[in-house]
């Protein structure tokens, strides 16, 4: 029986574990001398008594250092004290950061800390390193149908065939990208950033934007058995004044023959006034699309067909492909079975002059990366710039 007293709780119980809380807006730790700090790293994943463990750790303090001096203290006169720059272990970091009552060097080993967390998730998040594969088989889903117009711009072309005005793929984020991405999000992990892959699709009006989608859900590029509820978002089409309309159409009702007058003032009819509350504090209330996050199947080769290839292409290279056959090399090959997984992707659909808005103004990207820039610098720097909030 442990003679430590177990009331009252720390912080990680009340704030993360029954609150919901996240643990890098906490006020520090509680790991008072280096063999505490060793065991801490130990359940987090790390073996500080393995060399790469250790080198990796090392890496991942010298890139948050790098990190805070480039992005977050940008434009700020302030600066990491000294004593970090000549810091060999990063777990006194653990140390620093548990001094109570807390001083500086305990606010900024916080600051570090969360970084060093955020960075440690991206690193070791599996799907990044198969991106260009994952990238591929789902932009594959979508170049089947996309052709180029003679006068710029783009078609759908399947069964049918739909105008678009622009086609943008997002095909990853960056490392700096995911990192401020991550301190906003109360989640703080890697697996929840649904747009390191993405596909924009821009159409001429609203009615263009349901096109758009009757078009990708008729040729099973867009499943909606796929589609993740929790993060779909409408800021552009009323749906009760489009379900109205359509129970009102004539069976031999047909798009094409209405005036670009008359699709106009249905596009307007058609048009959502009120925008429910913005899940996205980043995004401008001026900003206008149909999003949501579809996810794919992934097929991707097992990792022993490789090697397995470079034994068998070793042999041949030394002169005895025959010992190939006696190890059943090729036979081992087809036994491996594929790796496959469900990838979370973001599909963006929208209209000219929404699509002009992010180009310039309020809803443009550097204006939503600098409100966002702005959120991680307050959530790092707690209790340093920001002195009422705990570190």
């Amino acid at each position: 029986m442990t003679g430590q007293p177990l009331f009252p709780l720390p912080p990680e119980v009340t704030r993360v574990i029954l609150a919901g809380g996240s643990s890098i807006d906490q006020p520090g730790l509680h790991l008072p001398d280096l063999a505490q700090a060793s065991e801490f790293a130990l359940g987090y994943g790390y073996d500080v008594q393995i060399p790469h463990h250790r080198t990796h750790m090392v890496k991942v303090f010298e890139d948050a250092m790098a990190f805070m001096e480039e992005v977050i203290l940008e434009g700020l006169d302030l600066d990491i004290p000294a004593v970090f720059h000549d810091l060999q272990d990063p777990l006194e970091l653990l140390v620093w950061a548990s001094r109570r009552p807390m001083d500086d060097q305990a606010r900024w080993s916080c600051a570090l800390l969360r970084v060093m967390h955020t960075l440690l998730h991206v690193d070791n998040n599996v799907y990044l390193r198969f991106l260009p594969e994952i990238q591929q088989q789902v932009f594959d889903r979508f170049d089947r149908f996309l052709v180029p117009r003679s006068g710029g711009g783009w078609m759908l072309k399947g069964r049918y065939e739909v105008p678009l005005l622009a086609v943008n793929r997002k095909e990853s984020k960056n490392r700096v990208s995911m990192l401020l991405k991550l301190l906003h999000k109360p989640e703080n992990v890697a697996e929840t950033i649904y747009d390191q892959v993405g596909v924009r699709l821009v159409a001429e009006d609203l009615i263009g934007v349901l096109l758009v989608i009757r078009f990708l859900l008729d040729h099973h590029v867009l499943m909606a058995t796929h589609v993740k509820p929790s993060r779909s978002r409408n800021f552009m089409v009323d749906v009760s004044a489009l379900e109205a309309w359509m129970e009102d159409l004539p069976s031999a009702f047909d798009l094409a023959h209405l005036t670009p007058e008359d699709r106009a003032s249905l596009a307007d009819r058609l048009t959502l006034r009120t925008v429910a509350p913005e899940q996205n504090p980043f995004s401008s209330t001026s900003y206008s699309a149909v999003q949501f996050t579809a996810r794919s199947l992934i097929r991707l080769p097992n990792t022993a067909v490789s090697a397995l290839e470079r034994v068998q292409a070793r042999l041949k290279d030394m002169g005895r492909p025959e010992m190939g056959d006696l190890l059943r090399i090729p036979e081992l090959i087809q036994e491996q079975e594929e790796f496959t997984f469900f990838f979370a992707h973001e599909i963006q659909i929208m209209e000219k002059t929404g699509f002009d808005s992010i180009v310039s103004g309020p809803a443009s990207h550097a204006a939503y990366k600098q409100r966002q820039r702005e959120a991680a610098r307050r959530r790092v720097l707690q209790g340093i710039v920001v002195q009422e909030a705990p570190c």
